[in-house]
Parts: C-alpha cells; structure tokens; sequence
C-alpha cells in the first residue's frame, strides 16, 4: 500500500454533498443567495437550504458559521469596513467608531429593523488609498469615510443617493525593471491573448513545461514552490483541475487585484497555458469576495474568451477543450491556502487538511488539481514568448524573475511596482528632498546591469 493511502480518510458530509450537485458550486451559492434575502441568524434559514438540495442541515449550517460574509448580520443594506493594517494606521490606531456613528449600529451588528448592518473585514485591497470600506459593491477610500457613506443613503430605506460616490481611485502602478513581464498590460498596453493560440495550436504540453522548468519560476502565493515540479506531481491526468487563486488576503498586498481588474485576459491566458501544460481540460478562478470588481472583470473575460474562441471545444482548431469558470469566496483568511481552498469550492468550511494526499493527487472531488497563484499564472504568458532563459536572466540565482511589491498608503509615494527579486532598498542618514527620512537609493536591475535610471517613488520612507 501507498504511504500516502493511509492519511486518506472518508468525509461523510464532502461525500453527500458531491452527490448532490455541490461539485458545482450549488450550496455555496445557495447559500450566499440565502444570506442575501435573510437578516436573521444563520439557524434561521442555512437548513433550509441544505434540505432543498436533500444535504442534511449540518451541510448548510457548516459553512454558514464558518464564512465571515455568510455568518455575519446582514442588512438590507450591508457595508464592509476594513480593520487591517493600512487602514488602522491611515486611521492613527483608531477604532471605525465614525463610520458606527454615520451608520447608527456598530461593528459586527445589523440594526434592529434590518435596514443596516456593518462588517469588519481584515483587507480590502486598497491599501494605498486607506482607509477603505464596501457600502454594497461601491468602495470608497479617504479619510471621511464617514461623511461619504451618510452622503450615499437617501432617507433609512439604505438607497444609494444622487450622485453616486466617486470611483475609488486606480491603483497607481509602475515598472522599475525596463520590461515589464507582470505589468505589461498595466503600464505599457501590451494585449493580452498573444501567445495561447500559437502555443495551443503549434505547441505542445511538454514545451511549455520545459519553459517553465528552464525559467525556475517559483509559486508567488507565499510558499514559493516550484512551478514546474507542481506540474510534474499532476501527472498530466486529463482529469486535473487548475486553480488560479486569486484570494488574496494579506494585509498591505493588492498586486493580485490589480491584475485581475486591470488585465484580466493575462490572467486567464496563463490559466489557459497552465492548463495546457497540465493535460487539464478544466481551470477554475477564484476571486475573493471583497474584490467585486476583479470578480466582475474575471467573469467578463472569461465571457469573451469564449466568444473569441480561446476556451470551449476544440480551441482554435486544436482539438484542445478547454472549459474556465470562475467562483467567488466567502470571506476566510484561511480559505487561501490551497488545500482549505479546495474545501471552499466543495461548498465546505474552508479548513485546511492534512497532507498526504497532495491536492496534485486527490484535490477538488478527489481530481488530481494543481493551485497557482494569480501572479504566477501571470507570468506565464511571458516566460512562453519570450523563452524560460530569458526568465532566469533576471532576478537572482535560486529566485529568478520578478515580482510585484506593493506599498501602502504610508509610504510617500504608495503603489503597486514590478521589481527584478533582489532589487536592494538601502537607506542612508541623508533626509530625503520632503524631509520624511532616509534618502532611498536607485535599485540595480541585474539584467540590465545597471541602476535604474528612474525609480518611480521618491522615497521608500514612511510619513
């Protein structure tokens, strides 16, 4: 017997909630819908849709407890405040008392007529423009957060006044490597769709694996594990399943937001050559709910995807099919990491599990699945043009590459960068030119071995 076969062990609720339509995703979204229409506690109405789907109601009450956008009150109309680290220091180590004020209920509450409810959540991705907050689907960002969420109600029935609340702004962004590979379509308007109809029509899976093994691309999610070695533990099974995790919920990162939004196609082409890559003929993104607009961006793209040929039957003629959906979170920190992830898909509480098996062996419905990074897949489109040895030029031996680094309003000149990994950020006794601190100095870009002539922040220094 396997080593690993021992460690595997039987899950009676994932099990009954496979037969039932939940390997679509069906009692996730029933959930979510539920909650929606509910401003009561979670035993009020999460049974009930467990029994609709013939799950008994611990199916239903498991991850209704267990995600924060499911368990918490909800209003008719429900706003998302974030208590996480840019946001707590943009508001000087301050509590969200004035937005509890404006909204006449506190933190972790919804009125007593249901008309208002209020959530603390840990990250909403707008770190450079702190503090932030959700009213619905709208953000805003800024100091008077307060004064602008009393601006969107008109009277207590929660309707958005006139005019709407300006947009909250972009995420300011910029190269520092004098090739963008990350930020392309960000920063220099590079389309995207430019490589995976040559490769899934000319190309074949073991080119684009050996690219990847040649560039010595590393996960981006955190652990930094070997792209290609992931691959290669799928087996290459037509019945694999690829992951792009976009849920990303460190405090202070937005790089994976910024990606989704603003470059959505670079995205899903990386998806759809990792997939290739795989032998996969399904990819799933999944988008954390406190981005609607990257969820909104991801749905879209993958809409016209379709519409342009690059997903679905037999893609441009190659005999390749190829299907992407696109799934939305529920509010878990935890629920990122892959293994708890996968649970979440399932319609499960979004626990991590022991290991072994691997998700490469036995992930979503025990299918061999392979979880990648948004930033990851993002590269891939680059590394394939332009050769896995180009790739590995950059960066430093053993962390090739390069990588996005975001900084926080805090900082003189906040924003999401592409740097080459190991770009030195070296201070000095020198005040800067604004009087905030340390002069910062030029980082060196390895390859092209010299200084960067223009940095885009002043300053690395805080405020």
């Amino acid at each position: 017997m396997d080593p690993a076969d021992s460690a595997e062990h039987f899950d009676a609720l994932r099990a009954l909630v496979g037969r039932s339509r939940g390997a679509d995703g069906v009692l996730l979204e029933a959930l979510r819908r539920a909650r929606a229409r509910s401003t009561g506690p979670t035993a009020a109405w999460a049974p009930a849709v467990a029994g609709a789907l013939g799950l008994p109601a611990a199916a239903g009450l498991g991850p209704a407890d267990y995600y924060a956008d499911l368990a918490a009150p909800h209003g008719r109309r429900h706003v998302r405040v974030c208590t996480g680290a840019a946001c707590f220091a943009a508001r000087g180590g301050r509590p969200p008392d004035g937005v509890e004020e404006a909204l006449g209920v506190r933190t972790g509450a919804a009125a007593a007529d249901g008309s208002v409810s209020l959530q603390a959540v840990r990250c909403l991705g707008h770190c450079y423009a702190a503090p932030a907050c959700l009213d619905g689907g709208t953000v805003l960002t800024g100091p008077d957060l307060a004064g602008r969420l009393a601006a969107q109600a008109a009277g207590g029935g929660g309707r958005p006044a006139a005019p709407p609340a300006p947009a909250a702004p972009p995420v300011p962004a910029a190269d520092a490597t004098g090739d963008p590979a990350l930020l392309g379509g960000v920063v220099a308007g590079e389309a995207a769709w430019q490589v995976w109809p040559r490769t899934v029509s000319c190309g074949t899976p073991e080119q684009v694996r050996a690219e990847v093994s040649v560039a010595g691309l590393r996960g981006r999610g955190g652990a930094g594990f070997p792209v290609a070695a992931k691959w290669a533990a799928a087996g290459g099974s037509p019945g694999t399943v690829v992951v792009a995790n976009g849920d990303e919920g460190d405090p202070g990162s937005y790089a994976d937001r910024l990606l989704m939004e603003s470059d959505p196609g670079r995205v899903l082409e990386g998806l759809a050559l990792a997939c290739f890559a795989c032998g996969a003929r399904r990819g799933v993104v999944l988008v954390r709910s406190e981005y609607p607009r990257a969820l909104a961006a991801m749905r879209e793209q993958v809409r016209r995807a379709y519409a342009d040929g690059h997903l679905g039957r037999d893609v441009h003629g190659s005999g390749t099919d190829l299907d992407v959906g696109v799934a939305e979170g529920a509010g878990s920190y935890v629920a990122g990491e892959e293994t708890a992830l996968i649970a979440g898909l399932e319609g499960g509480r979004g626990c991590a599990r022991p290991r072994p098996p691997y998700p490469t062996r036995a992930g979503l419905w025990d299918a061999p699945t392979v979880v990648n990074n948004v930033e990851t897949l993002a590269a891939l489109p680059w590394i394939v043009r332009r050769g896995g040895a180009a790739w590995a030029r950059r960066g430093v031996p053993g962390e090739p590459g390069t990588k996005l680094v975001c900084l926080s309003e805090r900082f003189a000149r906040p924003g999401c960068y592409e740097v080459e990994l190991g770009t030195r950020c070296r201070g000095s006794s020198r005040t800067s030119a604004a009087g905030r601190g340390p002069a910062r100095s030029r980082p060196w870009c390895r390859s092209a071995g010299r200084w960067a002539a223009s940095w885009p922040p002043t300053t690395w220094t805080c405020r």
